[in-house]
């Protein structure tokens, strides 16, 4: 579905393999989330981790990730975003930002959230999800040369800025996200992460999965 669905908004070539490979999702600290109705699947979503001290973005942002200084910071990529192409997309593009947000923010306890998006759509996680602007838009090889935007969300100095209000407490996003509405959400996605099991995909798993990326 997300090779697809890059390939109709023009991110990807048609001339590209019928799987879309994602290296970062072979490393056993990062996570694939998927959106479903029963059994259909409508979008998925990621969190990268590092692997050799590395995410994603580094290949293209390389050095305005070193100007950051993020060596003993927990820092994770969102990626593989994608989601079917019908009616209510944009809202389900939403709500998929706002519950990994959610995730990594309260339960992964993450320093630092990194994305790569277009350019031309960069205004809307600045709008909407606590990002902000990192260094000039660059021309991405490996999706087309599109122009690409690198967003961060510091997310330790908002942390560090809420403690420092005596009014929250020591609970103070927990209060934060009752005022904004979400801690219902939150309890859910907490105790979703809690009861789901978790794949980890060992070598034969890399060998097929890049094996079906080269077809």
């Amino acid at each position: 579905m997300t090779n697809g669905e890059y390939r109709r908004t023009g991110i990807v070539k048609d001339s590209r393999s019928i799987f879309l490979y994602n290296e970062g999702l072979l490393n056993p600290n990062s996570t694939l989330f998927l959106a479903r109705k029963e059994q259909d699947i409508l979008g998925t979503i990621s969190v990268i981790g590092r692997h050799e001290n590395n995410i994603p973005c580094a290949t293209l942002f390389r050095e305005e990730l070193d100007a950051l200084r993020l060596e003993q910071r927990k820092v994770v990529e969102l990626g593989t975003l994608s989601v079917k192409h019908q009616s209510d997309s944009d809202n389900l593009v939403f709500m998929l930002y706002l519950k990994i947000m959610i995730y990594t923010i309260f339960v992964e306890k993450v320093d630092d959230i990194f994305i790569q998006v277009k350019a031309n759509v960069a205004s809307f996680y600045v709008r909407n999800f606590l990002f902000k602007k990192v260094g000039k838009n660059k021309l991405h090889p490996d999706y087309s040369n599109l122009e690409a935007s690198l967003l961060r969300v510091d997310v330790k100095s908002i942390r560090e800025k809420i403690y420092e209000q005596k009014c929250y407490g020591s609970r103070g996003w927990l209060r934060i996200l009752n005022e904004l509405g979400l801690l219902k959400q939150y309890r859910v996605i907490s105790h979703q992460c809690r009861q789901c099991s978790r794949f980890t995909p060992d070598k034969r798993d890399a060998e097929v999965y890049q094996y079906l990326c080269n077809l």
